[in-house]
């Protein structure tokens, strides 16, 4: 069958879905007037936009990142409280440090919100610059029903011993949020010295996490791919990367993907990998795009659920506000082809090659959500564009 009739087909049957009850959170906590919402409700989940470590009214920013991993957690709090949920309902996390080497101090502080038993899945990553000179930012994703949150537990060996308070996986209802991971091997902690090498062992470890909650490589529906490259991002390494990667997927079948050229990851690893899977068996789930399929990744986007996660996209121009708005413009074909609208979209995130241009980059995101707009994480990292955006959408 033609792309074309495929997507006409896949569109008049998304149409046909009733969108899912939200609700906008808006804590009194926050100041007026963001160009985001702190927090979305779409049925029983909730996206938090990340959280950094001042405070959400006056901006003041405590001194030493144990502090700043209280303050940034208890705005957190705040948008958990708004939606009458607690640190209990979280199932995900992804920790944004400015300074790996304030792993230790950020853990202990960090651990200190959660009950053992209810660690949420976790990824922890050193970016070259977090909003508004922070040092901490911290975007997670919460569920409502209690009763469908569970940790995962690999067979022993198979996945490397959690170095920090988390879940190597959580389920939330339908779906499976995995810890980020590195190329360890789990049985001797030995780091392979090459980048194929930590690839195929991250592979591995996620497989294992993947295969105890019940689930093949083929049900993830996202995932983000983080490396280090010395030569930033004009080496060798991407394409080594890639090399493994691909050969874990059929062509056509591989999940919605954001790739991203970091300053540190824990530890001595050069690559992480973090993955969402869901038990969703569908099987006309890839929306496709222009470029066609990919054996990396689904160029367009996944849905599972009635919810779809994009890949990441980029724009063309050469100011920023002209490929932010092309970015967005990829964003919206691909939730045409899928039944949605801007307006269907709860979380985003945007990944900027300087930090310094959020004012230009919020002035463009308002065009595109002028109000009730979604929840947003945004980030510095070491690309080729000036920004990319990455979106999840719910009918």
């Amino acid at each position: 069958m033609p792309t074309i009739l495929i997507a006409a087909v896949f569109a008049a049957a998304a149409a046909a879905q009733v969108t899912q009850p939200r609700q906008f959170i808006y804590p009194p906590e926050f100041s007026p007037g963001r160009p985001y919402s702190p927090g979305v409700l779409a049925g029983d989940t909730l996206y938090i936009s990340g959280q950094v470590d001042k405070d959400p009214r006056t901006g003041a920013q405590p001194s030493g990142i144990r502090d700043q991993t209280r303050l940034a957690m208890a705005n957190m709090g705040h948008v958990l409280r708004a939606a009458r949920m607690d640190f209990g309902h979280v199932v995900t996390c992804h920790v944004q440090l400015k300074d790996m080497g304030n792993y230790k101090e950020m853990n202990e502080a960090y651990g200190s919100f959660f009950k053992p038993g209810e660690y949420p899945a976790r990824t922890t990553l050193e970016f070259p610059g977090l909003p508004g000179g922070a040092n901490i930012e911290v975007t997670c994703i919460a569920y409502r029903d209690k009763s469908k949150i569970s940790g995962v537990v690999p067979a022993p060996g198979t996945f490397p011993a959690p170095g920090g308070p988390y879940r190597a996986g959580v389920w939330a209802g339908d779906t499976l949020y995995v810890s980020g991971t590195g190329g360890r091997n789990p049985q001797g902690g030995q780091l392979d010295p090459t980048i194929e090498g930590q690839t195929r062992q991250s592979l591995a470890n996620i497989n294992a996490v993947i295969t105890a909650a019940g689930l093949q490589m083929k049900d993830t529906v996202f995932s983000n791919v983080y490396f280090l490259d010395p030569d930033g991002y004009q080496g060798t390494t991407y394409g080594k990367l890639n090399s493994v990667y691909k050969d874990a997927f059929k062509l056509g079948l591989a999940p919605s993907r954001a790739s991203f050229c970091l300053s540190k990851l824990p530890g001595t690893i050069s690559v992480e990998l973090t993955f969402i899977a869901s038990r969703d068996g569908s099987k006309g789930r890839v929306v496709p795009d222009s470029a066609g399929p990919s054996p990396t990744s689904s160029n367009g986007g996944v849905i599972a659920n009635g919810t779809l996660y994009t890949s990441g996209k980029s724009g063309n121009g050469s100011a920023l506000e002209e490929q932010m708005r092309d970015s967005i413009r990829s964003i919206e074909a691909i939730l045409k082809l899928s039944g949605m609208d801007l307006r269907n979209v709860v979380d985003t995130h945007v990944y900027l090659q300087d930090i310094g241009q959020m004012d230009a980059m919020n002035a463009v995101f308002r065009e595109f959500f002028p109000r009730n707009p979604p929840a947003r994480t945004t980030l510095q990292v070491i690309q080729r564009q000036l920004v990319q955006v990455q979106a999840v959408a719910v009918r």
